[in-house]
């Protein structure tokens, strides 16, 4: 396009091709985000020239949000990409982008799901938009703010499709009460049960807490899978995503999948995307997740107690020590898990006369179809490697601690 051509476009026009143009630049070559800002801010001496790059950037942002849910991706797993990749400014912006995406819905329009992420991003940023956003700013902020917008348009303009486990934002398929009620007595026990384990500095306690926690989640998944099996709620597996943070991700990724084989769900890491996809009966995705959170600040607090660890040659080993421990916490964790489920269905079996072999293996088989569905071509990966003994045994001891062996007899209620 000319200068006679590009003098003729309204204001909007000149500035929508502008901002391309940096956009386009960026494919072929790496750019400095604030120089191009200030290039842009610098492009036009009217007055209304910022308010036209704010439309432009909600225009864009927009668009290169809906892309993304329609790529799989939702505000949570989004901000998780920016976090790990970009600035604390480019993540920011990606969020008030994204915010902006979504005040095209109504709530009625948006699952529950996504009016969790939705209020997620409300407090990360204040604003929704680029046009709130820069408002009343002055020029060396809107530069900012612009260099900001521009790396995260061109992050979110790329990320990579994947399964999508939601309904896209107004979808006729969106059903609210989708997840389980946050007002759901079961849960709200199993919560303050887990919020008491958290808080003691009693291992006794903690242990008491967390097992009497497991075996409210494995009595309630098997209330849950007689009421589908009887017709009553029926329900096809759904899909959950967990952000996994960071440090030491691999072992925390196998502390969720220990959590999960154990609670009838499969789990799948995806360390590019940095959170793990769960895959189960929606009762068991909420179970795992509030177990799995409580667990980890469980395992963080017994770790951080051992202190740093040096080695004989003074060399730090802090890291490769809580590399350890978290592993062998994981697995050791596992197996505790899986005892306690089992002890919970044998006791309900022995209590009601209730075969629930078949009833929870029909649940078993329908989430590895699901799992397949989802992931056709998945591999299993290689588990984190033990380099530290003293990390390794610490790990082990205070998941033995932590052990999940049900305080007291089940009653049928």
């Amino acid at each position: 396009m000319n200068q006679d051509e590009l003098d003729a476009l309204p204001l909007a026009g000149r500035a929508r091709y502008a901002v391309l143009g940096v956009l386009q630049e960026a494919q072929r070559t790496r750019i400095d985000w604030v120089d191009a800002a200030s290039d842009l801010e610098a492009a036009s001496a009217d007055p209304d020239w910022p308010a036209a790059l704010a439309g432009v950037f909600d225009e864009l942002g927009g668009d290169a949000a809906l892309r993304a849910w329609e790529w799989g991706w939702m505000p949570r797993e989004a901000m998780s990409a920016l976090r790990k990749s970009l600035s604390a400014e480019a993540m920011r912006a990606g969020a008030i982008m994204m915010r902006g995406q979504l005040t095209r819905y109504h709530d009625h329009q948006l699952s529950d799901r996504w009016l969790a992420h939705r209020d997620e991003l409300a407090d990360t940023v204040p604003h929704a938009g680029m046009a709130k956003a820069s408002h009343g700013l002055g020029r060396w902020d809107r530069i900012v703010l612009w260099g900001a917008t521009l790396e995260a348009l061109q992050l979110l303009n790329t990320l990579p499709k994947i399964p999508k486990v939601e309904p896209l934002p107004g979808d006729l398929r969106i059903t609210h009460g989708i997840g389980i009620a946050e007002s759901s007595r079961v849960y709200e026990k199993i919560r303050a049960l887990l919020a008491k384990a958290e808080s003691t500095d009693s291992d006794a306690e903690a242990e008491a807490f967390t097992a009497k926690a497991q075996q409210l989640i494995a009595r309630h998944s098997i209330n849950e899978a007689l009421l589908s099996e009887a017709g009553q709620g029926k329900r096809e597996p759904e899909a959950l995503r967990v952000i996994i943070e960071r440090p030491y991700e691999q072992p925390k990724s196998e502390l969720l999948a220990q959590i999960a084989d154990a609670n009838h769900c499969r789990s799948v890491y995806w360390p590019d995307g940095g959170f793990t996809t769960l895959i189960g009966d929606r009762a068991d995705l909420r179970s795992v997740e509030l177990l799995y959170n409580s667990l980890l600040v469980q395992a963080t607090a017994a770790m951080t107690r051992v202190g740093s660890i040096a080695a004989k040659r003074g060399k730090s080993q802090t890291r490769s020590f809580r590399q350890s421990f978290l592993a062998s916490f994981a697995m050791r964790i596992g197996e505790r898990l899986r005892e306690s489920a089992a002890d919970t269905e044998r006791e309900y079996t022995a209590a009601t006369g209730t075969d629930l072999v078949p009833v929870m293996r029909q649940r078993d088989e329908r989430v590895d179809a699901r799992t397949t569905e989802l992931f056709p071509r998945l591999k299993l990966g290689r588990g984190t490697r033990i380099t530290n003994y003293e990390g390794h045994i610490a790990g082990l001891e205070a998941a033995d601690k932590a052990r999940l062996t049900a305080p007291e007899p089940i009653t049928r209620r």
